[in-house]
């Protein structure tokens, strides 16, 4: 199978925003107009032989976790400047930064293939120094479908301000982010753990994966202007997830994983013909809609959403509200039959025979 264009959680095309109104209905949501720099204080960086606040990167799962939970000190500084360009406000010491990542923000826009290219190695890069090492490998310029987008010097600026405040950083704002992060990989842990088997069974069989899933990687992080970023490569190679944790919690946390953790699964299996996402897409495209087709994304996400939930029912809360429910499927009106499609195939239905239901809905809807 020949790779796809992959689209960023980051994007912001018209369907991934709707993606992201579902999830910002049940988090806090971030934004407002920008405002002076405020003035809080910020405890000074420690001298160089001190010790960190915690390591640069930590594990936070048992050896050999089908999704493994990770705490990166750089990630965690990344979207929390990137959270910082949409509120406003940024502690003294970190203007520069924040200028570098709005200039990014700036350049890049909606382009999501660059927001992946610059955010992919926040999944593996321990330090800014790694980050800028990076960085100064990326082309000057990425170029697709008629539009090209300055990458290498924009990044490699936000990446220096990292590595000038990163020490300022780990001695402020992170203090009180790692206990948020360690407390949501301690209930992700108790509610996920107990029935990892069972639940990462399911997802093999419910996705069609000729073989065991792929070792998923999530990092959390405290802030992010969304409730996940993902991103990854164009040939299937290397995925990085995101997953905020302000915002979220019980039920709806394990959702979230979940969730990106079924995106990551895709993207890594992008080579795989048979998968049931492959199957969708290759219905999808008999009925008229190719890759660059925006429903061929939305419907993803919906069966994503849906397949996520069903999960959090089937294994950890049957009571749980699917977070889909709370707008996402309310603003893409093919939604409701696409996840009862998918439901169906969760109760025996063949992947084929699914596909084609879904493809026919969307095809028919308004």
């Amino acid at each position: 199978m020949p790779p796809r264009p992959l689209v960023a959680c980051v994007s912001l095309s018209l369907h991934r925003a709707l993606a992201r109104a579902a999830l910002a209905a049940v988090t806090t949501a971030c934004g407002g107009a920008a405002s002076a720099t405020s003035t809080v204080e910020v405890p000074k960086a420690p001298a160089s032989d001190a010790p960190s606040v915690a390591p640069d990167v930590a594990i936070l799962t048992r050896e050999g976790a089908a999704l493994t939970l990770r705490r990166s000190a750089l990630a965690d500084q990344w979207f929390w400047l990137r959270t910082k360009v949409l509120e406003g406000d940024v502690p003294v010491g970190f203007e520069r930064a924040r200028s570098a990542m709005q200039d990014l923000r700036t350049t890049l826009g909606g382009d999501a293939s660059s927001w992946e290219d610059v955010e992919v190695p926040l999944g593996a890069a321990r330090s800014a120094d790694e980050l800028v090492t990076a960085f100064d490998a990326l082309p000057n310029e990425r170029a697709e479908g008629g539009l090209r987008t300055p990458l290498r010097a924009p990044a490699l600026q936000a990446a220096r301000e990292l590595r000038a405040t990163e020490a300022l950083y780990r001695a402020g704002p992170y203090r009180a982010h790692v206990a948020a992060i360690d407390r949501a990989a301690r209930d992700l842990a108790a509610t996920l753990g107990p029935r990892e088997t069972e639940l990462t069974a399911a997802m093999r069989a419910d996705m069609r994966m000729d073989g065991p899933l792929p070792p998923i990687v999530l990092t959390l992080v405290a802030e992010a202007p969304y409730a996940a970023a993902f991103a990854a490569d164009d040939r299937g190679h290397t995925a990085a997830v995101f997953l905020r944790v302000r915002g979220l919690e019980g039920s709806a946390l394990v959702e979230t994983t979940l969730a990106e953790s079924l995106h990551a699964v895709d993207e890594l299996s992008v080579r795989s013909p048979t998968t049931a996402m492959n199957v969708l897409r290759k219905a999808l495209a008999r009925n008229g809609m190719g890759e660059d087709d925006s429903n061929v994304e939305m419907v993803v996400n919906t069966v994503t959403f849906a397949e996520a939930a069903s999960l959090v029912r089937r294994f950890v809360d049957p009571k749980h509200r699917p977070l889909g429910e709370s707008g996402f499927y309310e603003l893409y009106p093919p939604a409701k039959s696409i996840v009862l499609a998918w439901e169906r195939h969760l109760a025996g239905e063949s992947i084929e025979a699914t596909a084609e239901a879904i493809a026919r809905a969307v095809s028919s809807a308004p």
